[in-house]
């Protein structure tokens, strides 16, 4: 089982990941963009905004660590898909500038998956206090909106949407069956 969690902020992507994880004993991906970021010596994902070009170079390389330990592993459950990445290069003004691979290579990556489960920010969203997390609503609906329409249009046949926040982790046991 290869399994990606997709969505906004804020959605409950992380403690659905480590439900199934612990369920259906799945590593969970350590690859993410405060991991990539802290490797690139910034303290948050958005700091590297604050260097012109940078941006890129960052969602590249994130790309590329995530999806050589996604495919290094048999098993897994991730916390955000190749799509959610794609849907910030795009928010960050970088998509422009992406090779002309990558679109291919983001796609490919998210066609690996077995399942996704896509969390919808209309279900829920909780930012809490994080000071790394953006608090303007319209940029979680903007990206909302990228990650949903990707999903169904390169992969609706993987993607699962899970509205209801109070039957999320009953749905996830009814689709993956009991371990």
């Amino acid at each position: 089982m290869k399994i990606a969690i997709a969505g906004a902020s804020g959605t409950g992507k992380s403690t659905l990941a480590r439900f199934i994880a612990e369920r259906y004993t799945l590593p969970i991906c350590p690859v993410g963009s405060r991991s990539v970021a802290h490797a690139m010596g910034f303290e948050n994902p958005y700091d590297v905004d604050k260097i012109p070009g940078k941006r890129l170079e960052f969602q590249m390389e994130l790309f590329k660590q995530k999806r050589s330990w996604e495919d290094s592993a048999v098993k897994f459950v991730t916390d955000r898909s190749h799509f959610d990445n794609l849907a910030y290069c795009a928010m960050h003004d970088c998509s422009d500038k992406l090779p002309a691979w990558a679109l291919d290579a983001y796609v490919d990556a998210v066609k690996a998956y077995d399942r996704i489960f896509y969390l919808p920010l209309r279900s829920y969203q909780n930012l809490g206090d994080d000071p790394h997390r953006v608090d303007n609503p319209t940029y979680h609906l903007m990206f909302d909106m990228l990650i949903y329409g990707m999903l169904l249009h390169y992969v609706p046949e993987k993607t699962t949407i899970l509205s209801s926040f109070k039957d999320r982790q009953a749905k996830v046991v009814q689709i993956l069956g009991v371990p």
